[in-house]
């Protein structure tokens, strides 16, 4: 139970102090991110970090206003990288894993299972969402580990929600994203402040979400 601890104790915080969180920090946050797990070793993540007051302003604008985001000490944006899929980078960052065969290679991109280009868009955004989530799951918990208070956010204007598309691609321009890469989340980084109240942490029960080799039984044998 290493980390239960710190799942068990984070909650999101959206009141922050004006104390700044030390770039070492920040470092360790990121390295943290950095070393998430990642599919075929894909890792179609990249990380943009804003602590300047008018860029963060910027995010908040992004993100319909939240006012945490712009109060925050530092907000990583966190974009997924979608030209990861394109065959040539798939195939030489396949050719790069040890103990996969020539044949097997070609059965992963062939099959849309594996290379969700085959699929279209849609499925190219959902498989590197999903990559990008375990990177700011990490995150969260180092940031936790290190006192440092997170809030994720989702809700804000990409290719997804079509929303604010004027502030969308202003912040494109602001941070000079590339073409095929999307901000997807943001994560508020900063200490607590005084009157940052911790809500009681409430999750379904085990037996609720859990099931032991087929759905629904709850007897564990």
């Amino acid at each position: 139970m290493v980390f239960l601890k710190e799942i068990t104790q984070r909650y999101s915080v959206r009141n922050y102090s004006e104390k700044e969180v030390p770039d070492e920090v920040i470092r360790n946050i990121l390295e943290a991110g950095r070393l998430a797990p990642s599919w075929m070793n894909i890792q179609c993540w990249h990380f943009i970090v804003v602590k300047d007051a008018r860029n963060k302003a910027l995010l908040s604008q992004l993100s319909h206003g939240q006012p945490h985001v712009e109060n925050a000490s530092a907000v990583i944006a966190c974009c997924g990288d979608k030209d990861c899929w394109e065959e040539e980078i798939f195939r030489k960052n396949l050719e790069n894993k040890k103990g996969l065969s020539a044949e097997r290679m070609e059965i992963m991109l062939k099959n849309p299972a594996f290379n969700p280009k085959l699929k279209g868009k849609d499925a190219v955004i959902a498989r590197t969402i999903e990559q990008l989530t375990y990177a700011i799951a990490y995150m969260t918990l180092e940031a936790e580990a290190n006192g440092v208070g997170t809030t994720i956010i989702g809700g804000l204007g990409n290719e997804l929600t079509g929303s604010v598309p004027e502030v969308r691609e202003l912040a494109r321009n602001t941070f000079e994203i590339p073409e095929n890469t999307e901000i997807y989340a943001l994560l508020t980084l900063g200490y607590p402040s005084e009157s940052s109240q911790k809500p009681e942490k409430t999750r379904k029960t085990f037996d609720e979400v859990i099931s032991w080799g087929f759905y629904g039984n709850k007897k564990f044998s």
